[in-house]
């Protein structure tokens, strides 16, 4: 058995600190870039007018997709084979995308409403037989409020699967 020497110590702690001072390094540059990335985006959409919950969601998008390139990139720099971490998030992916399949759907749903803009905050709608004001409108569901001020939330695969009577569509000024 080798005998640990106090060399072979002060050696450890010293690659130690650095791979903890480089990784610090690589976090506040994917950081700054991050932030960069989407103040710019932002800039974009306000010039654009682009909508609220779809500027959201797209910025939320772009942070997880950075972060995830960020800590792949920070894998590979400390010497970790990512071949068998990726194929097991295809796996992974699969699994979770068969099981979340309602979720998806809703999700890619309310990007066709937003894109599509069969409605705004505060227009008078019927959904399936409910009717009501629509009050929010977010990336997996609307939220209706009746006269008689119930609240209704509709998956929004529900509301674009069927027909969207909008009684005040062409009523605004």
């Amino acid at each position: 058995m080798r005998e640990i020497t106090q060399e072979m110590l002060v050696e450890f702690g010293y690659t130690v600190v650095e791979k903890i001072i480089i990784l610090s390094v690589i976090v506040i540059f994917a950081h700054f870039i991050i932030k960069t990335i989407n103040a710019i985006l932002g800039r974009i959409f306000d010039m654009t007018k682009f909508d609220p919950t779809l500027e959201k969601f797209t910025h939320n998008t772009i942070i997880i997709m950075l972060w995830l390139v960020t800590f792949g990139g920070i894998l590979i720099f400390f010497g970790v084979d990512v071949n068998a971490i990726v194929a097991g998030f295809g796996v992974g992916s699969f699994i979770i995308g068969f099981a979340l399949k309602d979720t998806l759907n809703n999700l890619a749903s309310g990007v066709m409403i937003l894109f599509n803009h069969p409605f705004e905050i505060g227009d008078e709608v019927e959904v399936k037989g409910k009717r009501g004001i629509i009050k929010t409108i977010s990336m997996s569901n609307i939220t209706l409020v009746t006269k008689d001020n119930d609240k209704i939330t509709l998956p929004n695969a529900i509301v674009w699967g069927g027909p969207i009577i909008n009684f005040t569509a062409y009523k605004k000024e």
